[in-house]
């Protein structure tokens, strides 16, 4: 299992805290580790790559009804 840190920006980061904060499905677990004003630090526990692991995050908040509505950019730190 990888363990990533994983930055999500947004102008409204609660509500995307508010989703990932304590998230897991079959190929993800995540646990919030730090919030400031637009950023926030998630550390995953996964087998997906680097790539695979924001591809399928992505994925996963599209389905929630804020996706369309927030800009956000998501990253995993080295």
């Amino acid at each position: 299992m990888n363990e990533l840190f994983v930055e999500i920006s947004c102008g409204q980061i609660k509500f995307i805290n508010e989703f990932f904060e304590e998230y897991k499905d079959e190929k993800v677990t995540v646990k919030l580790t730090k919030s400031e004003k637009i950023k926030s630090i998630f550390l995953v526990t996964t087998n997906l790559s680097s790539d695979d692991t924001v591809k399928h995050l992505k994925n996963v908040f599209k389905k929630t009804p804020h996706s369309t509505a927030l800009h956000y950019a998501m990253r995993v730190l080295e």
